[in-house]
């Protein structure tokens, strides 16, 4: 994982007679934790310095503690954050986004910020493929109001991928999707967080490839966890 010095993203600027109140441990936790929710996969020379840009150590202290902190787990840290936010609506939606941008770019190769219309979402492209990613930290998610007139809008541009990700869906959510997209031409699929994330673990532990994991991404309708078990198997060669 490169580090890019995104330092606006970690700088929280603790008050000073805070970090003076607060043992040494439990300031590198927290910097760890704060690491952890943007870039789990940071690792080597970068690391210190993202630790640094916290605000919570500096980073002669990030250095000399992280041999003590070989048992703090980032992915799970990460996917944790990231299932938390799934229930907090909107007022986390900026944070939730970011967490699945950068899930998309780990198990596809890219992954941006950009807008459609009024609504923000995640983008990415692998030639000549390109996706469309709705991220909406809310439970029971109905394909109405906000989310109907985004897909709607994303749907001008025929994306050769669109996904909505949410905590989960109502169970209309899908008989909603394929009336809105009857004759477009274009499929969408409904990813919850929790299959995400999975995808997100077998993808890094099995490499299946972004071609399979952008295939799977297409599938259609409301994904399923068999379905993201296909990419631990092995492709055979024809």
């Amino acid at each position: 994982m490169i580090w890019f010095g995104n330092l606006s993203q970690l700088l929280v600027s603790p008050a000073p007679e805070l970090l003076q109140l607060t043992a040494e441990s439990t300031r590198m936790q927290f910097a760890l934790e704060r690491v952890a929710e943007t870039a789990p996969g940071l690792a080597g020379k970068y690391l210190p310095e993202a630790l640094a840009a916290t605000g919570w150590v500096d980073r002669a202290t990030a250095e000399r503690l992280l041999p003590h902190f070989r048992h703090f787990d980032p992915d799970r840290h990460f996917s944790e954050y990231l299932r938390r936010l799934s229930f907090r609506g909107s007022s986390v939606a900026d944070e939730f986004r970011a967490g699945v941008r950068y899930v998309v770019e780990e198990i596809v190769g890219t992954g941006w910020i950009d807008q459609i219309g009024s609504e923000p979402c995640v983008r990415f492209s692998r030639e000549p493929v390109e996706g469309v990613i709705f991220a909406e930290p809310e439970v029971s998610l109905t394909i109405s109001g906000r989310t109907r007139a985004a897909i709607l809008a994303a749907v001008e541009e025929m994306p050769d991928v669109l996904v909505v990700v949410a905590r989960n869906f109502d169970r209309t959510a899908a008989d909603q999707l394929r009336s809105l997209l009857d004759r477009t031409g274009v499929r969408a699929t409904l990813i919850s967080v929790n299959l995400l994330l999975g995808i997100r673990a077998t993808a890094l532990r099995y490499q299946p490839g972004p071609n399979r994991v952008i295939d799977l991404l297409s599938t259609g309708g409301t994904l399923r966890s068999a379905q993201v078990a296909i990419l631990g198997e092995r492709q055979v060669a024809a």
